[in-house]
């Protein structure tokens, strides 16, 4: 889990030889991430259910099941669940190391696992992994 997002890998980099990593993120209700951008990787979104409201360098996009959303490195960005209904939807990042981050800043998702909000241990956590992965962290809560 990260930022109240439960997150399950898919692929890590060591399943496509460093080319890219996959998870498939769920939020039942309200979340968001700290306004951020990452040095080393690129994003893709693709939304299965719900809607997500992504602020990407300023300017605010809505994306709905269906729809996809690439996020380039170096621009800050903030992925939110607005709506307080359920969101799912599949993350790529690329190249792999966003997995690393996860494992150290969050926590991936257990079968069976409850969303919960962050907690100020989990929130330290990944203020303190942030900086080893070449996320820089502009906001928190």
């Amino acid at each position: 889990m990260l930022a109240g997002v439960l997150m399950k890998r898919l692929l890590s980099g060591a399943d496509t030889d460093g080319q890219f990593c996959l998870f498939e993120n769920r939020s039942d209700g309200a979340s968001r991430t700290p306004i951020h951008f990452h040095a080393d990787d690129d994003e893709t979104i693709y939304m299965m259910e719900g809607e997500m409201q992504a602020i990407v360098g300023g300017e605010t996009k809505v994306i709905r099941a269906g729809e996809t959303l690439f996020l380039k490195r170096g621009i800050p960005h903030q992925l939110m669940n607005v709506s307080n209904a359920p969101m799912h939807y599949i993350l790529l990042c690329t190249p792999s190391g966003f997995e690393s981050f996860v494992a150290e800043g969050g926590q991936e998702r257990a079968d069976g696992a409850e969303i919960t909000p962050p907690t100020p241990d989990s929130v330290a956590r990944m203020k303190s992994a942030a900086p080893r992965f070449g996320i820089t962290l502009m906001q928190t809560w």
